[in-house]
């Protein structure tokens, strides 16, 4: 809703005919010919190539081909007749016209996600889309379980789920609602505190069966971490529990990682709540680590009183305070 708003906004300001100049801060932006041949869409495109350096990172965030960015550049630069750009070996940097762009085009994004969140935040209604950002963790072993019930509890509303283990954000309106293990949630977010979150070593029991139980931890095979996820709790515990050559394979998401452990790949640090319930696995002896980490609901400001939101977070956030304490390893 944002950039269209933004888009119906400032079309109509430009074809006021006694209107000579709209004040977006663009200098270079002064006559109605320059505003009618400008497409407001094209600020998405500068502020995707300032944001990541280059062509390619931006054609990702658009989800959109690198030669359909270069294009819309190179049309709107021409259209404005000036450089926004600078071409370097090393990726693209704004030039001062570029820079005066996209600080105006930060400025009204910024603007435009906040009135739409103010609307969307008054809104009674208990149908609509919700977008929910929590990790592949809560994704595959959470969720499910309560994911009917809500269906039916609320059947106008449409819950669209993103797995991811990035930070998202809400202010860019990335998500509605977010579930996060953390021991500190952001400040400027709202919502309540579940469940504690604890995690500890597991394997497959066909695994223990073949190599043996009560052995050094050392003596085991394991499952690493790369990418985003050496920042988990777990991997600074794997690099200090175990030898750098112990570690045969390493995966940069939750998921593989589960699955590789339960196939009988080795053994695997990862939160009780995603293993505890398989009787396929087995916790290591003396590894269960109860973390300062909680889970959190939480949304922006100028959402919490959407009733959508209300009801997410007051149906999620209850059940999984609720969630057994044997679950999520805090409780053995």
């Amino acid at each position: 809703m944002g950039w269209r708003f933004m888009e119906r906004t400032l079309r109509f300001a430009s074809t006021q005919k006694k209107t000579k100049f709209v004040h977006c801060d663009f200098a270079f932006l002064q006559t109605d010919a320059m505003l009618q041949a400008m497409d407001w869409d094209d600020l998405r495109y500068v502020l995707a190539i300032s944001r990541a350096g280059g062509l390619n990172g931006a054609a990702r965030a658009l989800a959109v081909n690198p030669s359909s960015v270069y294009r819309r550049l190179e049309a709107l630069e021409k259209a404005l007749e000036v450089r926004l750009f600078e071409r370097l070996r090393a990726g693209y940097r704004l030039t001062p016209s570029g820079e005066a762009l996209a600080e105006a085009a930060e400025r009204m994004e910024r603007e435009a996600l906040s009135v739409e969140n103010r609307i969307k935040g008054t809104d009674v209604r208990l149908e609509g889309h919700l977008r929910v950002s929590t990790s592949e963790a809560v994704t595959l072993h959470l969720l499910p379980r309560w994911l009917a019930e809500f269906r039916d509890t609320y059947p106008g509303l449409t819950l669209d789920i993103t797995s991811t283990n990035q930070i998202v954000d809400l202010s860019k309106r990335e998500a509605d609602v977010v579930i996060r293990g953390t021991d500190r949630p952001p400040p400027h977010l709202v919502g309540r505190r579940c469940g504690q979150v604890a995690f500890a070593a597991y394997a497959a029991k066909s695994y223990l069966d073949k190599v043996g139980r009560d052995r050094p931890l050392a003596d085991y095979e394991w499952l690493g971490f790369d990418g985003p996820m050496l920042r988990v709790q777990q991997a600074k515990w794997l690099a200090d529990q175990v030898p750098e050559r112990r570690i045969r394979l390493r995966y940069d998401s939750f998921a593989p990682i589960r699955l590789a452990m339960a196939s009988g790949l080795g053994c695997a640090a990862l939160p009780c709540f995603s293993c505890e319930e398989d009787p396929a696995l087995e916790r290591l002896p003396d590894t269960l680590n109860v973390t300062t980490y909680h889970f959190w609901v939480l949304t922006h400001p100028d959402l919490r009183r959407s009733a959508r939101v209300r009801a997410f977070l007051q149906f999620f956030g209850t059940r999984l305070a609720a969630l057994d304490a044997s679950v999520m390893g805090v409780g053995s």
